[in-house]
C-alpha cells in the first residue's frame, strides 16, 4: 500500500506582516533608482536632465513615504508609551531631513511644554509622516511652519503651509489620504486626535493633539 503523503500546515502570515514584508523588498529597488540618479546627477552638466534626476528622487523619497504611511497604518502593535520631550524629538527630526530636497520648514516650538506619554517609535513615525506630507506641498514661497503649543494637559501639533488652490484631499498629491489617515490612527492610538482643513485661498492645515 502507497503511503499517503501530507503536506506540513501551512504557517499562519498576518496581513501586516506581509505589508512589512512588501515595503521591505519594494524599498531595495527604490534605493537603487535613488543612488543611480544621484550619480547621473554628479556626471551630467545638462541643467535639464538634472532637474528631471531631481525629479525620480523626489519620486523615490515620496514612494518611500507612502510605504511607510501604509505600514504604520496597518500595524496593529499597541503602544508602549514613555515620556518624551516632543519639542526636542521634532527639532532632531527635521534636522535630520535631507535639505537638499526638502522645502524650508519653520518651527516654532513653544519652550514650555509638558512632557507627553508617547511610544518613540509611532512618535517619530508620526514627525516624520507629517514632515513627508509637507514636503509634497510646501515651496520656498510657501514654506511648512511647524508649531507646537501646551493645550490643556496635552499638547498640540499645529503644521500649515499656505500652498493655494487646492479643495479637498483630491486634489493633493498621491498619498495624501493615506498620510491623513496614518497620523490619525497614531494620534488615536495615544488617546489624541488628528483633524485637517483644506483651502483654496489659505491653503493645508494639520492638527494633532496629544494628551
Amino acid at each position: 500500500m502507497t503511503p499517503t503523503l501530507q503536506s506540513e500546515p501551512a504557517s499562519e502570515v498576518s496581513r501586516e506582516s506581509v505589508l512589512h514584508a512588501i515595503a521591505h523588498e519594494i524599498r531595495q529597488p527604490l534605493s537603487t533608482i535613488e543612488s543611480i540618479a544621484y550619480y547621473l546627477s554628479l556626471v551630467l552638466d545638462d541643467d535639464k536632465h538634472r532637474e528631471q534626476l531631481a525629479r525620480v528622487q523626489q519620486l523615490v523619497e515620496q514612494s518611500n513615504w507612502i510605504l511607510s504611511n501604509g505600514v504604520e497604518l496597518a500595524d496593529s502593535r499597541l503602544a508602549a508609551p514613555v515620556p518624551i520631550d516632543l519639542g526636542e524629538l521634532i527639532a532632531q527630526t527635521v534636522a535630520g531631513r535631507p535639505a537638499s530636497v526638502d522645502p524650508p520648514v519653520k518651527l516654532e516650538l513653544s519652550a514650555d511644554l509638558p512632557v507627553v506619554q508617547l511610544d518613540p517609535w509611532f512618535a517619530r513615525a508620526l514627525i516624520e509622516n507629517i514632515l513627508g506630507l509637507f514636503r509634497q506641498l510646501a515651496a520656498e514661497e510657501h514654506p511648512t511652519l511647524l508649531r507646537t503649543t501646551a493645550a490643556g494637559t496635552g499638547v498640540e501639533i499645529d503644521a500649515s503651509t499656505a500652498a493655494p488652490g487646492h479643495r479637498s484631499i483630491e486634489s493633493l498629491p498621491p498619498g495624501t489620504a493615506l498620510s491623513l489617515e496614518s497620523a490619525r490612527h497614531i494620534a488615536t492610538l495615544h488617546g489624541g486626535s488628528c483633524t485637517w482643513t483644506i483651502d483654496p485661498a489659505s491653503g493645508i492645515r494639520v492638527r494633532v493633539m496629544l494628551p
